[in-house]
C-alpha cells in the first residue's frame, strides 16, 4: 500500500473519530460524509463491522443516528436526523436512499427562507420546529435502491422495502412492501 493512501486513511479515521462514535471494525468509505452539527460525538454511533458509503447528518437543533452491527449504507444515501433514527443490526440500505425524521425545511415560505439564509451564513439553526418524529428500522431489514423513508415510521424486523418506494407508514415485520406510498405486497415466512 502506498504511503499517501495510508496517511489519507489515518487522516480520515481521525476526522471520523472526532465527530462520532465509530466501532474500530466499522468501515467509513471516501464517499461517506458524517456531518454532526451538534458537535456531540454520541449523537452519531456506528456499530461493529458496519460499512458506510452515504451521508449521516444531525441538524443543529437536535438529532441522533444509531446504526447497529453489520449494517450497510449505500453511496448517495442520506440519513438526516433532527430527533432520532435508530437502525438495528444487519440492516442493508442500498444506494440513493433518503431517510429523514423531519420535514427538513419549514412549510411556511418566509420561515423556510430564514432557515436557508441562516444555513448559508451561520450554519444550521439551533432552534427550529421541523416537526421531528423518530424513525426505527428493526434488525435484518433490507431497503432497496432509491427508497425514501419519512418521519415517524417503524419498519419491522426482516421487512423488505422494494426499490423506489416511499415509506410513509409503519411496515410490519416479515413483510415485503413496495410502491408510492409503500404498501404490503406479501408476507415473508419467518424462520423463528
Amino acid at each position: 500500500m502506498r504511503l499517501e493512501t495510508i496517511i489519507h486513511g489515518l487522516f480520515k479515521t481521525r476526522r471520523i473519530a472526532s465527530c462520532c462514535l465509530c466501532d474500530e471494525t466499522a468501515v467509513v468509505y471516501d464517499t461517506a460524509r458524517i456531518i454532526n452539527n451538534l458537535s456531540n460525538k454520541e449523537a452519531i454511533k456506528i456499530g461493529a463491522f458496519s460499512h458506510i458509503r452515504g451521508e449521516l447528518l444531525t441538524f443543529g437543533h437536535g438529532g441522533r443516528i444509531e446504526i447497529g452491527d453489520y449494517c450497510y449504507v449505500g453511496a448517495n444515501t442520506y440519513i438526516w436526523s433532527g430527533k432520532s433514527i435508530q437502525i438495528g443490526n444487519r440492516v442493508l440500505i442500498a444506494h440513493s436512499c433518503n431517510i429523514f425524521d423531519n420535514d427538513t425545511h419549514p412549510l411556511d415560505p418566509e420561515a423556510r427562507h430564514r432557515q436557508f439564509k441562516q444555513i448559508i451564513t451561520r450554519g444550521q439553526p439551533q432552534t427550529i420546529d421541523l416537526k421531528d418524529e423518530e424513525i426505527v428500522i428493526e434488525d435484518d431489514v433490507l431497503i432497496g435502491a432509491s427508497v425514501t423513508i419519512l418521519k415517524g415510521v417503524r419498519i419491522g424486523r426482516a421487512a423488505v422495502i422494494g426499490a423506489g418506494s416511499v415509506v410513509t407508514k409503519d411496515i410490519a415485520s416479515y413483510t415485503v412492501a413496495a410502491g408510492n406510498p409503500a404498501r404490503l405486497i406479501r408476507e415473508i415466512p419467518s424462520a423463528k
